[in-house]
């Protein structure tokens, strides 16, 4: 008769693993934390138009990345967990971000080196960054500007939502309607501005006759 399914050998053993893959786990989720962090701060910057700051976050993003894929090589199963999947979306709008207003460049998946699924959330959350440079641009008086990005919105918007497939895609279809919500909000932002824009000459042309 078996007195035992496992030996303290083996349960030794075990627990070994389990403290390894515990410890590859915390590195992972802290490295992903970081990254996280250094995203936010480099679109802090973008805003700002400070654009060696922003370049020198996304490079420490950069480094933090590199940590986590050679953590993951190891550990496939954290690749697709919460903070490692929110750390390369993040990156991902931060980038793009930084090469739409900085450089007037559109960044492919293969070019930034990340998975479409990342990628695709990425520019998801981008819409909402790019909403805040039109407002900005609307504040400094240069529509021509914020309609330009505003297109970019409308556009970006169009071509996700013709994706197929993004069922399996995690909050997809709740941050594409969040998206929808973005860029009529943003279109009625320009519109008013415009009509304002459109009395002020009216006004100044009128002032302008009476005085002749």
């Amino acid at each position: 008769m078996v007195k035992f399914v496992i030996s303290e050998k083996d349960i030794k053993l075990v627990e070994k693993m389990l403290a390894k893959r515990d410890e590859s786990r915390e590195n992972i989720l802290e490295n992903s934390r970081i990254a996280i962090r250094f995203s936010a701060r480099a679109i802090v910057e973008i805003h700002r138009e400070n654009f060696s700051k922003a370049k020198k976050n996304l490079m420490e993003v950069e480094d933090y990345l590199r940590k986590i894929e050679k953590a993951i090589s190891s550990n496939q199963e954290f690749k697709y967990s919460g903070n490692v999947l929110t750390a390369y979306q993040e990156y991902t709008e931060a980038k793009l971000l930084y090469h739409l207003l900085f450089e007037e460049k559109r960044l492919s998946p293969r070019e930034l080196g990340i998975e479409s699924v990342p990628y695709l959330l990425g520019l998801l959350d981008l819409i909402g960054e790019l909403r805040r440079v039109v407002l900005n641009y609307l504040m400094k008086g240069d529509a021509n500007k914020a309609f330009s990005i505003f297109s970019l919105m409308e556009r970006t918007y169009e071509d996700l939502f013709s994706i197929n497939h993004t069922a399996i895609i995690p909050n997809f279809r709740r941050k594409l309607d969040s998206m929808r919500r973005t860029v009529e909000a943003t279109r009625g932002d320009i519109v008013t501005e415009s009509r304002r824009i459109s009395l002020e000459k009216t006004i100044k042309v009128f002032e302008k006759k009476l005085i002749e």
